[in-house]
């Protein structure tokens, strides 16, 4: 099943026409993005980044993978996908650190380039040096993964070519936030670990939500590429394709029987304690002007709105 993809407004940096893909969300509501291939931006309306399901995030990661490498300079100032004003630079302070977007002043969303949107979910990590060493043993370069350079330093920590940060995919973390769906974390089927992987020093075989080195080699998993994600993602993309939602529980008969009745509202258990509402034979009520005129019934009133003044000012 392949992303539906359209034509959309253009890009703030190269002024192509963006993608627009429908994403997952969680409960399987639509996510709408909005991509540039060529410049590695992505675009979301307020607050929906976080709304994707794992599912949304294959999606997504897909389009990134199959994209080639970019080798877009992107301008130092750029506008709204939505109104066209000038977008201001943020930065944002997240549980895995800081980050940097350029957000619309009308609240209408936020433009990232793919390595900040995953550093701010924590998908992405820094390069250690047991990373570096690792990429050495395997006759590797270190990739920028927001444009795919890989003529770097030993000790470089920012892209040469496009000035990103250089960072790594958090193997364990991307494959946890990928096991979601429905609102629900997928349970792997027992037996053998359908998403194990071969550890690249000696072949013995990972658990990539759980292992970022190997227990046999102690050889650390370092993924500096896009094409690395790529068999994670076709594990995992059929079983959450897979896994159904939870169905919702039958209400019991006492519910049922009340389903419709307006004694078992909220508001009439609480008119009820302020005895405005009688508690005899089944809600017989009586006379509301009468409990109206009553001075204790003013009285409790009076102190619970005191209370609530209280509490909330």
């Amino acid at each position: 099943m392949r992303t539906p993809i359209a034509t959309s407004a253009p890009c703030p940096a190269c002024q192509q026409p963006l993608r627009h893909l429908a994403l997952e969300g969680h409960y399987a509501k639509s996510v709408a993005v909005d991509l540039c291939a060529g410049c590695h931006l992505v675009w979301f309306d307020a607050f929906e980044s976080v709304r994707l399901s794992g599912l949304g995030w294959v999606q997504l990661l897909r389009a990134m993978v199959l994209q080639p490498s970019s080798r877009a300079v992107l301008p130092r100032s750029m506008s709204c996908v939505r109104c066209r004003d000038p977008l201001s630079a943020v930065r944002n302070q997240t549980r895995f650190g800081h980050t940097a977007a350029l957000e619309c002043r009308q609240g209408h969303g936020q433009l990232q380039t793919f390595t900040l949107l995953l550093a701010e979910r924590g998908l992405l990590r820094q390069v250690l040096p047991s990373d570096r060493s690792a990429l050495a043993q395997e006759r590797r370069a270190l990739q920028c993964l927001q444009c795919g350079a890989g003529s770097h330093t030993p000790e470089a920590t920012q892209c040469a070519y496009c000035q990103s940060p250089l960072l790594m995919v958090d193997v364990p973390r991307l494959a946890s936030a990928l096991l979601v769906r429905h609102g629900d974390a997928l349970q792997l089927p027992p037996g053998a670990n359908p998403l194990a992987m071969a550890c690249r020093g000696c072949g013995h075989p990972l658990d990539p939500t759980a292992q970022a080195r190997c227990p046999r080699c102690d050889h650390a998993v370092v993924w500096s590429d896009w094409l690395s994600v790529r068999p994670l993602l076709d594990a995992v993309e059929p079983l959450l394709r897979a896994q159904q939602p939870r169905q919702a529980k039958p209400w019991g008969t006492r519910l049922q029987a009340q389903q419709g009745d307006h004694r078992a509202t909220q508001l009439h258990r609480w008119l009820r304690h302020a005895n405005l509402v009688s508690a005899q034979d089944e809600g017989a009520q009586r006379d509301l002007r009468d409990s109206l005129l009553d001075w204790r019934s003013w009285l409790r009133l009076a102190v619970l709105g005191v209370a609530l003044w209280v509490f909330f000012r």
